[in-house]
């Protein structure tokens, strides 16, 4: 609940579902008959918490306390190396980050998603980075980091990707679950910068990227090297 008038009434609607009477939850509750009525026809009313716990005991309901979500900092480009390069990623030149302080694996190889799109060494490294922690990964989890970041086809391509590199069914099966109806044009991996970059992505592009509707000027030899060097 948000608000003490959400609150009263869900106790409300518990109540009417329940069929009981305002009388009836007054006297299970142990509650003034008028003081019930007042908090839950009001338009503003203001229970004691004593009177919102009691009003909830007759209903089979209960106040739960829960831990808000904390906001947290965006990472800079630097952090998210860092930290990529923690869990095996092969990023030469990124610096060392104390074990404690760097976030699960989902939530990392999720920003390494949105980095791969800036950065050929982080899209080259992050099946090694997938492989190396496919003993630990949680699936499930590792698509809600990456559709809050709106990069599901991003993990798709990647998890298909890391499939062919390795021979590992987990991630195709966990990329059959991503595929949707792909977009009707191809968009490119990369930003390209001039049109020679554009046309070398349209000779160049691996067959996986194109699957998921993909253009990149990186052919696929080039992720099978850094794969073979990153998992030896």
């Amino acid at each position: 609940m948000t608000t003490t008038g959400e609150f009263l009434r869900a106790v409300e609607n518990a109540r009417a579902l329940r069929g009981l009477t305002k009388a009836e939850l007054a006297r299970r509750s142990h509650v003034r008959a008028e003081t019930v009525r007042h908090l839950l026809t009001a338009d503003a009313a203001n229970p004691t918490l004593t009177n919102a716990l009691d009003m909830l005991r007759p209903l089979g309901l209960a106040v739960d306390l829960v831990q808000l979500p904390q906001h947290q900092a965006k990472p800079t480009r630097d952090q998210v190396y860092a930290w990529l390069s923690h869990y095996g990623a092969a990023l030469y030149g990124s610096t060392r980050v104390n074990p404690s302080t760097v976030p699960e694996p989902e939530t990392v190889l999720a920003e390494g998603l949105k980095l791969s799109r800036q950065s050929a060494s982080v899209a080259r490294a992050l099946p090694v980075a997938l492989w190396k922690n496919r003993q630990r990964l949680n699936m499930d989890r590792l698509r809600r980091e990456a559709e809050r970041r709106g990069q599901t086809r991003v993990l798709g391509f990647f998890l298909d990707l890391t499939t062919k590199l390795s021979g590992e069914t987990m991630f195709a099966a966990a990329a059959a679950k991503l595929y949707a109806r792909a977009p009707a044009k191809p968009t490119q991996f990369f930003r390209p910068t001039t049109w020679r970059e554009r046309k070398l992505a349209e000779l160049r592009t691996p067959a996986v990227a194109r699957k998921w509707r993909f253009r990149m000027n990186m052919p696929m030899d080039s992720f099978v090297s850094m794969f073979e060097k990153g998992v030896q």
